[in-house]
């Protein structure tokens, strides 16, 4: 009797262990439903590569967030249901244009796939190292310059914080003009397990979310000061980066690396009419 409740009791546990894993990997709820809402669009990362309809290659640029972006294809896999963002140091023998100690990956729905008023779901995990900086994130799809048209910060991580951080940009924000409202949190984490990251674009306001809670809401008033809100004026495409090194996040120790961040779905859903 006591041997079969032990081993009665290990099968248990193990079913358990294996129900955690597979929950830390990929999602056993292909389409999330929430009341009242429609599914409009989504990526699953089903297939081997990335869908170039709906995505390109974030590019290398001066910024701190695109300068070390590569289009070599190791840097954006997808398998298994998963798209992975690596981020590694210059591989031997690769002769860098602009001579860079490492390269990232990233991709984008910039002029290929934007969305206006609706919820945004990414549910991701992510490494953690000195220097590593990956983000999810909301731009404008119009030529308006930042941070004119708004940036919404769905999900940032720094090094090896036990934290993400949500921010909104507009010049409004960064000018400080009055009456100001909360524009940027912090929020706790377990960065080596999947998270859900998400935030709804309301006519009248901005809501964030974690995991299903609510982070923080941000709303629109009347003002004579343009540029409070524009975030429900036009649609928004999505940026998924895997950066390295910058002002915000410090140095890089390419000791460490490689590192990447993993994306299981990226889902946009709207109110049912």
């Amino acid at each position: 009797m006591q041997k079969f409740t032990f081993w009665s009791i290990a099968v248990i546990i193990s079913i358990f262990i294996a129900n955690i894993a597979n929950a830390q990997t990929k999602s056993d709820n292909p389409r999330k439903a929430y009341k009242g809402w429609k599914l409009v669009w989504a990526d699953e990362f089903d297939g081997e590569k990335v869908d170039k309809t709906a995505w390109r290659r974030c590019q290398a640029y001066t910024s701190d967030w695109n300068k070390h972006m590569s289009n070599i294809d190791t840097l954006v896999t997808v398998k298994d249901g998963i798209l992975s963002l690596h981020a590694v140091k210059t591989p031997a023998g690769y002769k860098d244009p602009k001579g860079r100690p490492y390269l990232t990956g990233g991709i984008e729905g910039k002029g290929l796939r934007s969305m206006q008023l609706g919820r945004f779901d990414v549910r991701a995990r992510f490494d953690c190292t000195i220097g590593f900086w990956p983000a999810i994130w909301l731009m404008p799809d119009n030529n308006k310059p930042w941070p004119n048209g708004g940036e919404i910060d769905i999900m940032e991580h720094l090094n090896f914080d036990k934290m993400v951080y949500q921010t909104l940009h507009t010049t409004y924000i960064h000018d400080k003009i009055e009456p100001n409202f909360t524009s940027g949190i912090t929020y706790p984490i377990d960065p080596t397990v999947y998270n859900l990251y998400s935030v709804i674009i309301w006519e009248d306001k901005i809501e964030f979310f974690v995991n299903g809670d609510k982070t923080m809401s941000y709303p629109r008033i009347q003002t004579e000061h343009g540029n409070q809100f524009p975030y429900a004026d036009h649609p928004y495409y999505v940026i998924l980066s895997a950066q390295l090194g910058g002002s915000w996040v410090g140095v890089v120790d390419p000791e460490k690396l490689p590192v990447k961040m993993d994306v299981d779905y990226v889902r946009f859903y709207q109110k049912k009419k």
